[in-house]
């Protein structure tokens, strides 16, 4: 027997809302997400639209979100095949978060066409480029602000020229998009830059158990051109010769204090950085680097901000955002009949994944 639609899950006006209360409680970053989210509720109050609202458990980033033609769906933490929905997760600096149809990192639709976006990209004012981020990045410096607590700001700096290695967590879904397996890419790393004359300093990720990590870095600790750091990522960053990883928001930060980056995975900053996918190629890139030009990092960076991003306290940004979602004649809406979102899908995924990573 079929379903029986109740009025509002019928009308076309509705929007699924996934909730993601489990994020609310996190110490670090759940304030930061309901602000995201009293914005999000705002920007939907004005556009006088029913809310279906559907709890998300952690873990279920993968699972399918199909939904009808006729509605749209507005995801959290998730990836998958583009359809008529919108997928959220915080960005890489506080307070922008990134409304994207695919995903985030190495699953966006920027990270897998970035094509769609060079002309909007090179329309940015190289000026204005500029300034917002000088002014950006300074602001960043000051507050010692990142994604993750840093220890407070020494001011001492390393003698000798270096590279910047930030090591990320090795069960992390973005690590999908890694093209070169990290502890071989790390040896490569420290080969290259000693050839260079230049010391390898790595920050492992504050979160990061992985034992296999754990001997990797006990053997390059005994290495005389190896400096393992638990620093501040800004008394690292600003005077790197170049920041090499793979899609770690570290090197997104880089970016932000204006220094070049090689990186060895997909993400949604790729087309910012000089992008490897071999062992040779990275060697290659560490002895000679050849990134973006600093204009084209600073017109990408401006527009990944002010316009594909946006902040969790503009109701505006997060309205006009899906409005020019729901407009859009380049949407590729999947035929499905009238049903309700199968939120069952996300706690069986939720439960699989969360597995996982316990057990790998």
């Amino acid at each position: 027997m079929s379903e029986t639609l109740s009025p509002a899950i019928r009308d076309p006006r509705t929007v699924t809302l996934e909730v993601p209360e489990a994020w609310f409680r996190n110490a670090q970053d759940g304030n930061q997400h309901q602000a995201f989210y009293s914005t999000l509720l705002a920007a939907l109050a004005e556009m006088n639209v029913l809310i279906e609202p559907v709890w998300l458990p952690r873990g279920a980033e993968r699972a399918p979100r199909n939904v009808s033609s006729d509605r749209m769906l507005i995801s959290f933490h998730s990836h998958g095949e583009a359809g008529n929905l919108l997928r959220c997760k915080e960005s890489y600096i506080p307070p922008f978060y990134t409304m994207d149809r695919m995903g985030y990192s190495c699953f966006s639709e920027l990270a897998l066409f970035p094509d769609r976006f060079y002309d909007e990209i090179s329309r940015q004012d190289e000026d204005e480029s500029k300034a917002f981020l000088a002014d950006l990045g300074r602001e960043l410096r000051r507050s010692n602000l990142s994604k993750y607590s840093q220890p407070p700001r020494c001011g001492d700096r390393i003698a000798d020229a270096y590279v910047f290695v930030p090591l990320q967590m090795t069960n992390d879904s973005v690590t999908h998009g890694t093209w070169l397996e990290i502890r071989a890419a790390l040896d490569c790393i420290v080969a290259a830059a000693s050839a260079r004359g230049l010391k390898t300093v790595i920050k492992r990720h504050p979160r990061c158990k992985d034992r296999g990590i754990s001997r990797a870095l006990d053997l390059l600790d005994q290495n005389p051109n190896v400096i393992i750091s638990e620093k501040s990522i800004y008394d690292l960053i600003p005077n790197a010769e170049v920041v090499v990883g793979a899609n770690s928001g570290v090197l997104f930060e880089s970016l932000m204090q204006d220094r070049p980056v090689i990186s060895f995975a997909s993400s949604d900053f790729g087309i910012a950085v000089q992008q490897v996918n071999s062992y040779e190629e990275l060697s290659a890139a560490i002895a000679h680097p050849d990134p973006p030009s600093p204009a084209w990092r600073q017109k990408f960076l401006f527009w990944y901000l002010c316009q594909y991003c946006v902040r969790s306290d503009s109701v505006f940004q997060v309205r006009h955002k899906i409005q020019s979602f729901r407009r859009s004649e380049k949407l590729r809406r999947r035929r499905y009949g009238i049903h309700r979102f199968k939120s069952a899908h996300l706690f069986v995924y939720s439960i699989v994944d969360r597995i996982k990573k316990r057990l790998f």
